[in-house]
């Protein structure tokens, strides 16, 4: 097994622990600090599209929000907790969600023709090649396809302590907040939260 491998097993290992134990409380605890979720959710709606994959969806929560206001749409959703799939699949049996990581997942061929839509929700910050994994999912995008990324900004507003505090108690989940221009690097609009807490970010297909 290689070095990569090696991580992603050992990754799935403490995803898997983790939230074997927290899953059941998962969405109460996370409503406090994993903002900038329901603006996603609401700038996807506002636009026309019918195939989403959501690329970590944990327990379901975001694919059940656009679920409900656009049950035409399929909708899919690769996850590399096996303990979180099970939680998805029992909330959301409308989707098509299969286990896999964000750097090599096949989102063309999971709902049988390439996504509209890829989201990344707080997700992109605990993968283990972001850039990579940006990369890959641009290539997978339908034309005129667009990818939304919500995640942990740079937190350069947040002064004192927090800042550094906050890094280290997220750094203990196997959570990075993205570096500065990574995102740049790929985004047609950025739109910075509040004290630079998070970022939604608009990718289009190359």
């Amino acid at each position: 097994m290689d070095a990569a491998a090696l991580h992603r097993s050992e990754h799935q290992q403490f995803l898997d622990r983790y939230y074997g134990w927290s899953r059941s409380i998962y969405d109460v605890t996370r409503k406090y600090y994993l903002f900038g979720r329901d603006q996603a959710v609401a700038q996807l709606l506002e636009e026309p599209w019918r195939r989403l994959v959501e690329v970590g969806p944990g327990t379901g929560r975001n694919l059940k929000l656009l679920h409900a206001q656009r049950p035409e749409a399929q909708f899919g959703g690769v996850e590399a907790s096996t303990a979180m799939l099970e939680v998805a699949r029992s909330a959301c049996p409308w989707a098509v969600l299969t286990e896999g990581f964000a750097e090599d997942a096949e989102y063309r061929d999971l709902l049988g023709a390439p996504p509209d839509r890829i989201l990344f929700s707080y997700c992109l910050s605990m993968v283990q090649d972001p850039e990579g994994a940006l990369a890959h999912a641009r290539s997978q995008l339908a034309p005129g396809g667009e990818i939304v990324v919500v995640d942990f900004g740079g937190l350069g507003g947040l002064r004192g302590p927090a800042a550094p505090a906050l890094r280290r108690w997220l750094e203990a989940f196997h959570v990075t907040p993205l570096p500065r221009g990574l995102l740049e690097s790929h985004a047609r609009s950025i739109l910075e939260g509040p004290l630079g807490y998070y970022r939604i970010a608009r990718i289009s297909r190359p």
